[in-house]
């Protein structure tokens, strides 16, 4: 097999792992200096491992494996509309008993909002797109230099299966959509710390419409772009899509946080 990797593919794949790592941290600092703290981070970065990465996929698993699986995965809709309302569920579910429990004596401070937003928008980032760059890259570099057979060697069936699929991934697309998968991480974190905000303040000042309203934000994003997949061609116009969700969703949490500290500043 002698598929290569053009080099600019290469360089967008770094662009987007530098995106993923760096994005975090730089967001982390600069919140950090508005007086939020580090713990929030880590009870985010908690947050989306347990309600996420396990109790979400826990439950994908079990119902992926029914008839009721079925019929969703053979409809397009069926599958946007349960992928978008598991997401939002789990994700906002988690923020609010993140924010009611382990983080209730942090509440004064709404920096923390921030911080929070960073650590599950963060982990998000660097285990859906950063490691998946840096694997990539590491494929792609023993692919331009003729090592891969070797490697190819040593694996069993699956493993060789899931590598020659890596392979043509690299391969075949053009250039730039390896670089939107870093721009899409930065609609992502805008999107993940303006619903921390959102849940906060629901928390905060007891009024629930602002969860309902961050669940309805998350619902449309996820679904949403499940469905815009499916009917364009254009991966542009999808990463244009998640945006301009991401955007609203910035410009509605912009005005409930200044709506709240103009009123903390009247009182």
């Amino acid at each position: 097999m002698n598929l290569t990797v053009p080099n600019l593919t290469i360089a967008c794949m770094i662009v987007s792992c530098v995106i993923a790592f760096s994005l975090p941290v730089l967001l982390a600092m600069y919140f950090h200096k508005k007086k939020g703290e580090y713990v929030p981070i880590i009870v985010g970065v908690a947050v989306m491992f347990v309600f996420v990465f396990t109790l979400e996929t826990a439950v994908n698993q079990t119902i992926f494996k029914s008839a009721f699986g079925e019929t969703i995965r053979n409809n397009i809709v069926l599958y946007a509309v349960y992928g978008g309302l598991m997401a939002a569920v789990f994700e906002e579910c988690g923020r609010w008993i993140a924010y009611r429990t382990v983080l209730k004596s942090r509440m004064d401070k709404d920096a923390n909002a921030l911080m929070y937003g960073v650590g599950h928008g963060g982990c998000e980032a660097i285990m859906i797109v950063g490691f998946m760059m840096l694997n990539y890259i590491t494929i792609a570099i023993m692919m331009n230099k003729g090592t891969i057979n070797e490697t190819l060697s040593q694996l069993d069936s699956l493993r060789l299966a899931k590598m020659n699929l890596a392979m043509q991934t690299l391969s075949t697309p053009p250039s730039y959509v390896f670089l939107l998968s870093g721009i899409e991480r930065i609609s992502a974190m805008m999107a993940q710390v303006s619903l921390s905000v959102l849940v906060w303040f629901a928390v905060k000042y007891k009024h629930k419409k602002y969860f309902f309203m961050a669940l309805l934000f998350h619902f449309i994003m996820d679904a949403g772009t499940v469905l815009l997949r499916s009917q364009v061609e254009s991966i542009i116009l999808v990463e244009l899509f998640i945006f301009v969700v991401a955007a609203i969703i910035v410009f509605v949490a912009y005005n409930v946080w200044c709506h709240f500290h103009t009123t903390s500043v009247k009182k």
